[in-house]
């Protein structure tokens, strides 16, 4: 939040946001005064797939500042289940189950 304060600070929506966070929870405005700020994203993600369950992954982001976009890169630890999940993933789909014979 403090990324897209500092981004777009004459964005009404963004100090509109922040203002009702802050006036709403007053956990929030603990956090916004305390102005802590990690530079760290979260390294990895737990993503809940319909198929294979949870997946734990290893998650990189390349910021394209200038165009407003990111680029999300989902991986696997080699050998772990995770991975194996994945391989499983990259042919989910690929055949029709539901023709006979």
């Amino acid at each position: 939040m403090r990324a897209t304060a500092a981004r777009y600070p004459d964005d009404r929506e963004v100090a509109g946001l922040v203002d009702e966070l802050v006036s709403g929870s007053a956990r929030f405005a603990r956090l916004w005064v305390d102005h802590e700020v990690s530079a760290e994203p979260s390294l990895r993600k737990t993503l809940a797939h319909p198929l294979v369950g949870p997946l734990t992954l290893d998650c990189d982001v390349l910021d394209i500042a200038d165009r407003d976009q990111r680029v999300v890169i989902y991986s696997a630890e080699p050998g772990s289940p995770e991975e194996e999940a994945l391989r499983l993933l990259s042919v989910v789909g690929t055949q029709r189950m539901d023709v006979p014979g």
